[in-house]
């Protein structure tokens, strides 16, 4: 080996050793509307971040529904949720439903997810989820914090087959996933397990999410 490269390479191993490595983040994210009635009554846009272990989860939903130009149900959410290697260590959501809030903190502790919401406060054990649905790993757990109020959620989650979801680029191949018990509701992923869309019922009408955009893959960004 040549004088020059020899310097050149000793020179590189003293300033990485000087200096920390940096680790880049990663994001990816998916934006919904939310469907009712034939209108467009608000969106749902969800982006994930991931720094090393950490993943951070910003969730935004608004739903506005007018009657004779008069509010007639306003719904809005903002939540953060902090997951290290698949567990929930941290949230912290606010919602505001017409004039009422509702609320939830909640940290990761020895024994379990420690939560003071609106609804609920005490300790629920093992690996709950949340009421953010990004990952089809959410369905193989039995408790789900609702990310409005703080109640951990009773599920259980049916795989009923192949279904379709909507987007505004057209119909896109889905699983359908039933999610009954305290919660009532379809959800739909890919074979990818990226987040298609949701239906439920409200005000005795189906609701349905509208893919609008989709950036990176969020279930594949959490998992890791």
């Amino acid at each position: 080996m040549k004088r020059r490269n020899l310097i050149i390479g000793a020179s590189s191993s003293i300033f990485t050793g000087l200096y920390p490595l940096v680790t880049l983040a990663e994001t990816a994210s998916t934006n919904f509307s939310l469907l009712w009635r034939g209108l467009d009554v608000g969106f749902s846009n969800i982006k994930l971040k991931r720094s090393g272990k950490k993943v951070i989860a910003n969730i935004e939903v608004k739903i506005s529904v007018k009657i004779l130009n008069f509010d007639a149900f306003s719904y809005n959410l903002k939540n953060e949720e902090v997951w290290e290697s698949g567990i929930l260590t941290k949230i912290n959501s606010k919602t505001i439903i017409g004039k009422k809030t509702e609320f939830v903190t909640g940290k990761r502790e020895k024994n379990g997810f420690n939560i003071e919401g609106s609804k609920f406060l005490g300790l629920v054990e093992g690996n709950p989820a949340t009421t953010s649905y990004f990952s089809p790993e959410f369905l193989k757990r039995k408790t789900w914090i609702s990310t409005q109020d703080g109640d951990p959620l009773s599920v259980s989650a049916t795989k009923i087959g192949p279904d379709i979801a909507k987007s505004i680029n057209g119909e896109i191949p889905a699983t359908l996933w039933k999610i009954s018990g305290d919660l009532d509701l379809d959800l739909l992923y890919d074979k990818d397990g990226k987040w298609l869309g949701s239906r439920f019922y409200a005000g005795g009408s189906q609701a349905e999410f509208l893919l609008q955009k989709s950036v990176g893959n969020m279930h594949s960004l959490w998992k890791i």
